[in-house]
């Protein structure tokens, strides 16, 4: 099974039977069963139970969504604490390869490696709050 489940096989105006839509989205029956307790609309008053193709994309895109964290562009996204952190003192290490840039720097809570990319043109504007270390590659 994949680790998230895909949207692309999915039709918007299909009815799918628990089975079908497991199939098609590429999560075990009992998944989609879960879902449909968690709030995933499923038409009961007919058998089997059917699940709208659209209804089902809107419920995988809003769990993708509230699992989703928007950081700022001076803080990383740290895996251990799960949550938004500071780098380390303050310090950060940018790599800039092919007008592409990678911030790296340690979690200021558990010392974990944090990494995320960013713009080059924003650059200047992460000087302001982070002592950089810029390397070019």
């Amino acid at each position: 099974m994949p680790k998230q489940a895909r949207l692309n096989g999915i039709k918007g105006f299909r009815c799918y039977t628990i089975d079908e839509a497991a199939e098609v989205s590429g999560v075990s029956p009992r998944t989609i069963r879960n879902w449909a307790a968690d709030g995933l609309h499923v038409m009961d008053a007919t058998r089997p139970s059917l699940i709208r193709g659209d209804d089902l994309r809107k419920h995988i895109k809003s769990k993708r969504d509230s699992r989703s964290v928007k950081t700022r562009i001076d803080t990383f996204y740290c895996v251990r604490c799960r949550d938004e952190r500071q780098a380390a003192e303050r310090l950060a290490d940018c790599d800039i390869k092919s007008g592409r840039a990678k911030l790296t720097a340690l979690c200021e809570v558990c010392g974990t490696v944090v990494s995320k990319p960013v713009a080059v043109a924003r650059i200047p504007e992460i000087v302001r709050t982070l002592d950089l270390k810029i390397t070019r590659l």
